[in-house]
């Protein structure tokens, strides 16, 4: 079966956009969405609900601080003279905006309200200020970190909402300012489900790309759907503000009611609506999951290099799904430590291997692509 499988991977790649250069994209979601907002909160809910299973969203995910981003900088600055063609960068996937617990109702779709707030107001109820908004505004040239669109909350709220009415543990997570630690699909956080009818899709996909123009000063240019839920309207809805590219799994979750999907299979570079592209995923590098489920360091590495290799085997670029729960220290710092030592060590691993890689951000992948740049060198 696995011979199959790989077998039919291999056919799709080659059905897309081929290349014989070594790029290599790394693209990292949820910077800006608050999740769990400390430990005390964290120690709170594990008291009270014991037997609640907990995943590692749930035990490491928080709010970023200034110096996760600084130190994630760091540590790409120091490895950029290791790299004939370029330096390494993350695009940093920004949600632009977290629920306003105060003015949030619960109940069902009739009598729930929804209210939101800007993320540059949360970093300023969590810390007092916008250092993480500041340190990104430097530009990618400084710091190596690059911010594109997530949309607005990363929630859906109208399932958050309706749980909140009903089930105890969601209510008392609500209480303490946390989300995604119910038991529904995605954890409730599939903004763009069919289902969330407490928002418009126009108005959610328009107000995320106006904050995330006033935050940043440029409009973004490629977007990554929450939870990978979206469907045609929606990336038409993202083309007309200014989308040129989809980013994207290697299977797409397209909601077709009553909290059920499609699986759409993707192929690299092809997209529903004329004049975008879709970026497909292909290497898996989540060091702080590898952590919780009790793998090393060299295991994780060693995990994700392969599955650099096979992309470039296939002639595809590399582009590797890194979240924001590695690089946070809000809650828990010892994964952090762990996450910044795998990203050294596959660095450090490109460097020997492929000293020729060209790292690129998600737009300019995007825009290689639909400008028909060449496919070898």
């Amino acid at each position: 079966m696995r011979v199959i499988k790989e077998a039919a991977k291999a056919l799709v790649a080659k059905l897309g956009y081929q290349t014989n250069r070594h790029i290599v994209v790394f693209e990292s979601d949820d910077w800006g969405a608050v999740r769990v907002p400390d430990a005390g909160a964290l120690a709170a809910f594990k008291e009270r609900f014991l037997s609640f299973k907990l995943d590692h969203y749930q035990s490491f995910d928080g709010l970023e601080k200034k110096n996760d981003v600084s130190d994630l900088s760091s540590l790409l600055l120091e490895r950029s003279s290791s790299f004939e063609v370029s330096a390494p960068v993350l695009t940093l996937n920004f949600a632009t905006a977290n629920p306003d617990f105060d003015r949030c109702v619960p109940g069902d779709a009739h009598n729930a309200r929804f209210e939101f707030e800007p993320i540059d107001e949360t970093y300023r109820t969590y810390d007092g200020d916008e250092g993480v908004l500041d340190f990104v505004r430097l530009g990618c040239g400084e710091t190596g970190l690059h911010p594109q669109l997530h949309g607005r909350e990363h929630l859906n709220v109208t399932a958050w909402l309706a749980d909140a009415a009903t089930d105890p543990v969601v209510e008392y997570a609500r209480g303490l300012r946390m989300v995604g630690l119910d038991d529904a699909f995605y954890n409730g956080i599939d903004a763009l489900n069919s289902g969330n009818t407490l928002i418009d899709v126009h108005g959610y996909l328009e107000d995320a790309v106006a904050i995330f123009e006033r935050l940043f000063g440029f409009a973004p240019k490629s977007f990554i759907p929450p939870c990978y839920v979206a469907n045609k309207e929606c990336e038409r809805i993202a083309a007309g503000l200014g989308i040129e590219t989809i980013q994207s799994s290697p299977k797409r979750n397209v909601p077709k009611g009553n909290n059920s999907y499609l699986k759409k299979i993707n192929v690299f570079g092809h997209s529903n609506v004329p004049g975008q592209c879709r970026l497909i995923r292909n290497v898996q590098f989540e060091p702080s999951r590898s952590m919780f489920q009790g793998k090393s360091v060299d295991e994780c590495v060693d995990a994700a290099f392969a599955e650099i290799e096979t992309a470039f085997k296939r002639r595809q670029p590399a582009v590797i799904c890194t979240h924001r729960v590695n690089y946070t220290s809000r809650v828990d710092e010892s994964h952090r430590a762990f996450s910044l030592e795998a990203l050294d060590g596959l660095l450090r691993g490109l460097a020997m291997r492929y000293p020729d890689c060209e790292f690129m951000t998600s737009e300019q992948l995007g825009r290689l692509i639909l400008s028909g740049g060449a496919t070898v060198r």
